[in-house]
């Protein structure tokens, strides 16, 4: 997941269907903004692991009140190992540096956020997710990711859709 932008609805939301379908790690790629969303993943019985995104304001306090949820913060870029793949975590704010990460060939998944819209990019050995976004209001549509590490198929899961930002301010 990534993006949530403060939306604990829709992170207690994609936590929900997390836990239905038997989901083992859950990965969010930044933009988290304040610590109060820790309160979501209180509970979950998941291992979290979240790096920081452009809009995350308090590091310290994120960091600080996340470990007692059981969250772990990995910086602005973080290497998980997750079934035998190698996945590398970055939010994306810069392009090239998503683009030379994925390049590199050095992880079997990227996992991305930033940008806010979900997708899928097979570059060689390397599988570039972004889940899209928890929030909504930029793109309308929220949205997180199910990857099966066995057979690395992804699977995008649909929170449903809300009034972007152009949509809102027009009314």
């Amino acid at each position: 997941m990534s993006d949530s932008h403060d939306n604990v609805l829709g992170l207690k939301e994609a936590l929900g269907i997390f836990s239905d379908r038997s989901v083992k790690l859950v990965l969010h790629a930044g933009d988290m903004i304040g610590a109060g969303n820790c309160y979501a993943f209180y509970g979950c019985c998941m291992e979290v692991k979240l790096v920081f995104g452009n809009n995350d304001g308090d590091r310290a306090a994120l960091i600080r009140d996340f470990a007692p949820a059981g969250g772990q913060y990995l910086g602005d870029f973080g290497e998980v190992d997750a079934d035998g793949l190698k996945i590398a975590m970055l939010h994306g704010t810069e392009e090239c540096l998503v683009r030379v990460v994925a390049a590199s060939q050095l992880y079997d998944v990227v996992v991305r956020g930033h940008s806010h819209r979900f997708e899928t990019i097979r570059q060689g050995r390397t599988l570039l997710i972004n889940p899209g976004e928890i929030w909504g209001h930029l793109t309308g549509s929220r949205s997180a990711a199910i990857l099966d590490t066995s057979s690395q198929d992804v699977e995008r899961i649909d929170l449903g859709s809300c009034g972007s930002m152009r949509e809102i301010l027009k009314s």
